[in-house]
């Protein structure tokens, strides 16, 4: 029988609809979680085909154009400075792979950190204790360090040109300036045998032995703010670690036992992790390209 009107509306009255209760605070914090769930898959995009090298530059050997166990690397435009630390060398290359210079033979012992400024190249070399400083022009040497600091591993510079070193055994970043004047120390003893150094939002980051955490963040003073991030592999004091930034401020973190390339967030967070058969020197370009040394360089 087809209900009236009447009918309807009073059982609508007598049958009211009730809806759950929420907790705000609980929804915020949801609302929150999946707000960076989206913003982390968002930032992780650019690397999620990211598996194999799309190009490979170099070969194991020793002749021109061929690497052993090359650590640092620099990139200025379309070039690639790697430092051949097996070879005792600095090779140049195009992104293409064609090998345009090479210097630093019968000068250097292991060349193991590359930084560039302005029309100077630096260089960190662990065999001497040494940093040295060469001009683009000829690639001799202008200047050098090799008293004070001890077994230094990574440097950057900034954009006054200041150099930092990571110098290994003395347990610090050592600040020198554009010509190699020493300026003052960050992190002694807070750090262990630090490996790698980059600066990033006015924050110095440092790849560091620590058997804790790998990377600690200073301020531009030397104070330390936070340190996190612990590599699932590592033999400790030993560990050769490199790590650079993208557009994104993600962190790009050489694992050299762990056989991977990681991938973090800001907040240490991991995002993607490629396999790399022990990577050591790491860069990204502004198309989110990362470029690695291992055996040879690889461009992912």
């Amino acid at each position: 029988m087809r209900q009236t009107r009447a009918e309807i509306h009073k059982y609508e009255k007598e049958t009211p609809i009730s809806f759950p209760s929420f907790n705000i605070e609980g929804l915020d914090s949801l609302l929150e979680q999946l707000e960076k769930l989206g913003s982390i898959q968002d930032i992780a995009l650019p690397y999620r085909n990211k598996t194999n090298p799309i190009r490979r530059i170099g070969k194991p050997g020793f002749k021109k154009g061929e690497l052993n166990f090359p650590y640092g690397l620099a990139v200025d435009g379309d070039k690639i400075y790697i430092a051949d630390t097996g070879n005792r060398r600095i090779q140049i290359f195009s992104t293409e792979g064609k090998l345009i210079h090479e210097f630093g033979e019968g000068q250097l012992k292991y060349p193991h950190g590359i930084a560039l400024y302005n029309e100077c190249v630096f260089v960190s070399d662990r065999g001497l204790s040494a940093i040295f400083k060469y001009p683009k022009t000829d690639y001799k040497i202008i200047k050098s360090v090799e008293e004070g600091v001890s077994n230094p591993s990574g440097l950057t510079t900034d954009t006054n040109g200041k150099v930092l070193v990571a110098d290994s055994n003395n347990n610090r970043i050592a600040v020198f300036s554009s010509d190699l004047e020493y300026i003052k120390e960050i992190g002694k003893d807070k750090l262990k045998r630090p490996r790698d150094v980059k600066i990033n939002n006015n924050s110095i980051f440092v790849a560091d032995n620590n058997e804790i955490n790998n990377i600690h963040i200073f301020s531009k003073s030397g104070d330390l703010l936070k340190s996190f991030i612990k590599l699932e592999n590592g033999r400790g004091g030993r560990d050769p670690i490199f790590l650079c930034f993208d557009l994104y401020d993600n962190i790009i973190i050489s694992d050299y036992w762990g056989h991977s390339i990681n991938i973090f967030t800001k907040d240490g967070q991991l995002i993607h992790k490629i396999i790399c058969n022990h990577p050591t020197g790491i860069v990204a370009n502004n198309n989110f390209d990362i470029i690695c040394a291992s055996n040879v360089t690889n461009i992912y």
